[in-house]
């Protein structure tokens, strides 16, 4: 798993949106396992099926696999994201800013065993994040980890950790049950080496991090 953007999109990964409203605006997340017809943009629009990953207009397969999984698989990003005030539907909101996972079949660039993609770039605006279920076995709880992975690198800035208890850690088989940890954990690559963190320093408290992303409003 990389969270890297195209070399064909990249200057898209330093666009900022329009400015959002200055009040406070409730975190929405949005499971999409319907596909639909996406494009690039020079920033994420969920609303607009923009996104500063893609390399042009594609259309995207539904997520293939059955409803016992979908709903085993939602229950646990649910569950991940109980401890926060974050809102998840699998309906997709009328409101104009919310953060959205689609959950489809395979990468569209290189390599094509991706199993998600997250824009790379240090910045709080992105809110589109993809989940391919041709790269992942046939289980709900890893496209779980990867869709909260996903969802924590690009809304709270975090990376992947080196303690096998967090969500964090891209090990396959740690721990029966995992958590953001509210500990410090080190920041590793892809093959668990110890590297700078998404945003600079060497370490990071994921539940911390996420819980002020995503502060409850009044």
């Amino acid at each position: 798993m990389r969270a890297l953007c195209l070399l064909a999109v990249s200057a898209g990964c330093g666009s900022h949106p329009p400015p959002a409203d200055a009040g406070c605006t409730p975190s929405i997340l949005y499971l999409n396992r319907n596909g639909g017809m996406y494009d690039h943009g020079t920033f994420d629009s969920p609303a607009r099926n923009q996104s500063v990953l893609l390399d042009g207009p594609r259309t995207l397969p539904a997520w293939p696999r059955d409803q016992q999984e979908w709903d085993l698989m939602t229950a646990c990003i649910r569950s991940g994201l109980a401890p926060f005030a974050v809102t998840v539907t699998e309906q997709e909101p009328q409101t104009p800013l919310y953060v959205e996972i689609v959950f489809t079949t395979a990468y569209w660039g290189q390599p094509a065993a991706e199993t998600m993609v997250v824009p790379a770039s240090c910045l709080p605006e992105h809110a589109l994040e993809f989940v391919f279920s041709d790269s992942l076995p046939p289980t709900y709880s890893r496209p779980c980890q990867m869709a909260l992975i996903g969802y924590a690198e690009m809304t709270a800035d975090l990376s992947p950790g080196d303690d096998c208890k967090d969500i964090l850690n891209l090990g396959m088989d740690c721990v029966p049950e995992r958590m953001f940890l509210d500990e410090m954990a080190t920041c590793v690559d892809d093959f668990g080496q110890p590297t700078a963190c998404r945003c600079g320093g060497t370490t990071e408290n994921p539940y911390q991090t996420l819980a002020a992303a995503h502060p409850a409003c009044p």
